[in-house]
């Protein structure tokens, strides 16, 4: 019960301290701006690979990893920019709120032409198009070098 408790303050104490430690941080409104218009673009990208793929059981695992990784590298990426915890999280839900994941019996027709307008299955394989990472995207493809 003491073990739990000192881990429980532990934990509080480090999230209380991470938003004052970077209260001062913070990028600019413009940089900031463009960085939520890229999670929400990416964010539309993957629901649509989400789409696309969903009757690939054995790709659609890789999908969610991608997913979360490229969100994971987005933040970091932000932090070294001077992003505060708060534009960071932000634009983890920016991502999270907008993209869609879609069971294998689903069916779209304007869906559908996007998946072959857009190409996503050789985009996934070449990493191109609606398949670029958020960190690769602009503006994260400049910002925290």
């Amino acid at each position: 019960m003491f073990r739990s408790a000192r881990v429980f303050l532990a934990v509080t104490t480090l999230v209380l301290a991470v938003p004052i430690a970077h209260a001062q941080a913070a990028l600019e409104r413009a940089q900031f701006e463009q960085a939520m218009m890229a999670a929400r673009d990416y964010a539309d990208d993957r629901s649509l690979i989400f789409y696309c793929m969903r009757g690939a059981s054995e790709t659609v695992p890789f999908l969610y990893a991608g997913l979360q990784a490229d969100i994971e590298q987005a933040v970091q990426k932000m932090k070294k920019a001077g992003a505060s915890a708060r534009q960071s999280a932000e634009m983890v839900q920016a991502v999270l709120s907008t993209v869609r994941f879609y069971p294998a019996t689903a069916k779209d027709a304007s869906l559908d032409r996007r998946c072959i307008s857009k190409d996503v299955e050789h985009s996934l394989a070449e990493m191109r198009g609606v398949s670029v990472p958020l960190f690769l995207r602009p503006p994260f493809d400049k910002i925290g070098k």
